[in-house]
């Protein structure tokens, strides 16, 4: 998991009030795995959640650029550039399926969420995700990790002395923020 991943897995425990699987390996996947499952007993909402985060804008997908991420991540289609299962046209949307089964989730009722930085032409994304999921039928949300699950996070932890090291280090944040002076410059 790296630290994309753990901030976003932290959001769902801690804002979501979700339990989670991390990095829960596909059965007969060929090096294919959840980013992270989460499931909240209250509500009885299940997440697939899979996070593409940089904080370059340049880098950050388009709606154009969903349609290989989902496809890969969500549905199992193997991209050009994995060799063998990309020639002999290998999917792994049953397999996927299957892996969420094996945990005790409902594959007809997983919520599938796709966390990025930002979509660069965000006024797109709702009839890209409308025709996506009318074309493959499948839901699948996009969340911003820079407008949503940090800002959401943030607020969220407390002075605690965290033993997880995600949440201390943005306790420390948080508590400088909360605690500077700003600087008087003349």
């Amino acid at each position: 998991m790296n630290a994309v991943e753990h901030i976003v897995e932290c959001y769902f425990r801690y804002c979501k009030g979700c339990f989670t699987i991390t990095d829960l390996k596909i059965l007969h996947g060929n090096n294919r795995q959840c980013d992270l499952l989460a499931y909240n007993l209250a509500t009885t909402e299940q997440f697939h959640v899979e996070s593409s985060v940089t904080h370059q804008e340049n880098w950050c997908p388009s709606t154009k650029d969903l349609q290989n991420l989902f496809d890969r991540k969500f549905r199992g289609i193997p991209g050009n550039h994995e060799g063998a299962d990309y020639k002999k046209g290998k999917i792994y949307f049953d397999h996927i399926n299957k892996t969420y089964s094996s945990i005790g989730f409902d594959p007809t009722k997983i919520k599938r969420v796709f966390v990025t930085w930002i979509i660069t032409d965000i006024v797109n994304l709702k009839d890209f995700l409308t025709d996506y999921n009318n074309q493959n039928n499948i839901q699948i949300d996009v969340w911003s990790f820079r407008d949503q699950i940090l800002p959401e996070l943030m607020k969220r932890v407390s002075t605690s002395n965290y033993d997880d090291e995600v949440l201390r280090t943005l306790s420390l944040i948080r508590q400088h923020d909360l605690q500077s002076i700003p600087d008087k410059k003349n």
